[in-house]
């Protein structure tokens, strides 16, 4: 049986600006932009708030894609001023929840002369990249990032973001350096796969970019790692024809 989840987007808008906003103007803003069947929440938080706020959301500078320097790093944990915008749609039939979420929290950055954090996918951006992003068309990639990570057995690849869409993310273990850029490959075939409509579950078996491999329990010893948990990619097999040194390496992973 299928898993049933509520796709779910977090941005947080970081201000250095101490001045809220008027609540008229917040209600216009999300006036402007409502999620038509979905849920939409707004908080705010100010001075000490606003810095307890950072001290417990945000991940580490290295975290985020790419990585923040110091005085970007700096600016967000010494915001005077942070909204937090969320929403959620249980069956969603496109991305308008998404879009919504972005335009809200992009209309207070360009207000507040802030940054928007995606708190799921650990990237920073400012209200003129929103724009941007919502003049071209949607590309998944840009909203669910893979991370490579040294490990003991030696590399974790996997994503953040897959709970946008109301999917667990995906993970690797045990990639070899030389089959990375194989693994990456394969994860960003999974993301466009769930984004047009796919659902995997634990227990399955698929074949995706030239292997066939299961799906198992997540294999990740920090279990809050995951926003909403996640799908160890296992039990790797070629499919019949020509592979690459590179793809015999994700037979040990």
């Amino acid at each position: 049986m299928a898993d049933v989840r509520a796709a779910h987007v977090a941005y947080q808008v970081y201000s250095s600006n101490p001045a809220a906003i008027a609540p008229s103007e917040l209600a216009a803003i999300l006036a402007r932009h409502p999620v038509a069947t979905g849920n939409l929440d707004l908080a705010s938080f100010h001075g000490a708030d606003a810095a307890r706020f950072a001290r417990e959301s945000l991940p580490a500078a290295g975290d985020f894609t790419p990585p923040l320097d110091f005085e970007a790093y700096a600016r967000l944990r010494q915001a005077k001023s942070i909204w937090s915008v969320d929403a959620s749609e249980v069956e969603p039939e496109d991305l308008g929840y998404l879009r919504c979420a972005l335009l809200v929290a992009g209309e207070i950055a360009a207000t507040t002369g802030g940054m928007v954090v995606d708190a799921l996918s650990y990237a920073v951006m400012g209200a003129s990249d929103i724009v941007r992003e919502l003049d071209r068309a949607f590309d998944p990639q840009r909203h669910v990032m893979i991370h490579v990570e040294r490990s003991a057995r030696p590399w974790f690849v996997h994503t953040h973001g897959m709970e946008k869409f109301g999917h667990a993310d995906f993970e690797l273990h045990g990639v070899p350096r030389a089959s990375i850029e194989v693994a990456r490959r394969l994860l960003r075939h999974l993301v466009a796969a769930v984004v047009a409509g796919g659902q995997f579950n634990e227990g399955e078996q698929t074949q995706l970019c030239g292997f066939h491999f299961a799906f198992g329990r997540s294999e990740c010893e920090d279990a809050s790692h995951f926003s909403q948990g996640s799908l160890c990619l296992r039990s790797f097999r070629l499919v019949a024809g020509l592979a690459t040194p590179e793809m015999e390496g994700m037979l040990i992973a």
